[in-house]
């Protein structure tokens, strides 16, 4: 990491409670992140050591890491053969990061989707016989992210024997994980005859034996479903209800604001219970805040929502976005960065960790409260109300308009161009845009002389965003549509 970035972090721990601190614990007896670690090739494990690090230092106790995908298989290679670059499959060092992890105090969950998404969506290539049923009666189409395959169908015994196997061999790299988050599908599901409305039924066939396999090994793990195979809701969707099984208090729950309404029942009875949303990784400290009131209102026993960044390059048009193709993916939209540099401590994440940190002890926390333990944490005693602005003006501007795969029109030339391309870059948002930029410039002409290492890092990004629009590129703003 840069000097500047060593001296901030520097600064920030200061202001961190100790991992061991009750007061630091707040509502929730879950605290942490998920992070989709096959999306992330380039960090190889001091990369990783230093993001567990961070989680420990933001209070959490808790890793959800999607490993799927990015581990060497020996029984199915197709499963990483689109990931070979990953750090992890070149040189595997999931069993260092776990030790390191529970050095910190923190639990490690092996994510994964049953039947869908990266890896698993690979062996369909190999076994097109097995792809799933749209509700059109076809095959499935391709589609994902980053890893892009199809999804299978869970009624094949083919299907349920090759899951069930790469999920052990999971299991067997990785002996001391602390259990799975088992992650159904938001994005299809099988219509075939075989599997209809009985879908979840279908796949709860593998994650009933899964589950039975991981308690047999290890008693007290901790495995995560969602609620699709107990309430008999509908599912967010999909058309479909979710089946109606025997809940077993050993699980925990995982409920989510696109694809798991929270199910207060199933909740009182569950082992715990976690709340998921995208605000660290996409939204602001409000929302953050939000995340943490409501999975408390909800009597979650836990809130540990994403923290993902990917560094992946896209091999297919991303968001249906053509020209994401064939480019490495931007952490985050922090485009000065090298592949192999995590964007955690980066200011605008630092903004929302020291977020996340604040509201997950205190929901109740005021927002001007806050501001101040911000604006400390940041920049010490030169803290003033106006640095304090302009840093969440300056996040604000990152996560604008930002989607899981491209950066925001602020930070990025090639969205705004490709915007222009298709016809999209109306009048209307380039006043936008050229109005946010100016509140940028202000910002970064009122830290030219910084008066502490946070200032002076608050100086640098807004410098790189606003130069990313100088010259003849700020024409693109300002001509007629």
């Amino acid at each position: 990491m840069l000097p500047i970035l060593t001296a901030l972090t520097a600064l920030t721990v200061m202001w961190l409670p100790a991992a061991d601190d009750p007061k630091a614990a707040g509502p929730f007896a879950q605290r942490g992140y998920y992070i989709t670690f096959m999306r992330m090739p380039t960090y190889d494990l001091d990369a990783w050591e230093t993001i567990i690090d961070g989680i420990q230092g933001d209070g959490g106790n808790t890793l959800l890491l999607w490993v799927a995908g990015a581990f060497r298989s020996e029984k199915y290679p197709i499963t990483w053969r689109y990931n070979a670059d990953h750090e992890n499959v070149r040189e595997d060092f999931v069993r260092d990061l776990i030790d390191h992890a529970h050095s910190k105090g923190i639990r490690v969950l092996l994510g994964f989707t049953p039947f869908g998404y990266d890896g698993v969506n690979q062996y369909p290539l190999e076994h097109p016989e097995l792809r799933a049923i749209g509700q059109d009666g076809m095959p499935v189409e391709p589609f994902g992210i980053g890893c892009w395959g199809y999804n299978l169908c869970p009624s094949r015994p083919e299907s349920q024997r090759f899951m069930l196997e790469y999920a052990r061999e999971m299991l067997d790299a990785y002996p001391d994980a602390d259990g799975l988050l088992i992650e159904s599908s938001d994005y299809a599901i099988c219509h075939c005859r075989d599997c209809g409305d009985r879908f979840f039924e279908e796949e709860f066939r593998f994650v009933r034996g899964i589950s039975e396999e991981v308690w047999a090994r290890k008693a007290e793990a901790t495995v995560v479903v969602f609620p699709h195979y107990f309430s008999g809701a509908d599912v967010p969707g999909f058309g479909v209800k979710a089946a109606k099984l025997p809940f077993d208090p050993r699980w925990s729950l995982v409920f989510t604001p696109h694809s798991a309404r929270p199910e207060p029942d199933l909740i009182e009875r569950a082992r715990s219970s976690l709340w998921w949303d995208d605000s660290p990784a996409r939204r602001g400290p409000q929302e953050i805040r939000a995340g943490a009131r409501h999975a408390r209102e909800i009597g979650a026993t836990g809130y540990v929502p994403s923290l993902e960044a990917f560094t992946f390059v896209a091999a297919e048009a991303e968001e249906g976005q053509a020209w994401l193709k064939g480019k490495r993916q931007v952490p985050l939209g922090f485009g000065w960065l090298d592949p192999g540099e995590p964007p955690y401590d980066e200011l605008p994440m630092r903004v929302q960790r020291i977020a996340y940190r604040e509201f997950v002890r205190n929901p109740d926390l005021s927002f001007e409260r806050y501001k101040e333990i911000l604006g400390l944490d940041l920049f010490g005693a030169a803290s003033t109300t106006q640095a304090v602005e302009d840093v969440l003006e300056l996040q604000a501007a990152f996560n604008f308009q930002r989607t899981w795969c491209q950066p925001s029109p602020l930070t990025s030339l090639e969205r705004v161009r490709a915007m222009e391309d298709r016809g999209e870059l109306t009048a209307e948002k380039r006043a936008e845009y050229r109005a946010a930029l100016d509140r940028l410039r202000a910002i970064e002409g009122r830290h030219r002389e910084p008066r502490s290492e946070g200032e002076r890092e608050l100086h640098r990004v807004a410098e790189w965003v606003v130069g990313r629009w100088a010259g003849e590129e700020r024409l693109l703003l300002e001509r007629s549509p």
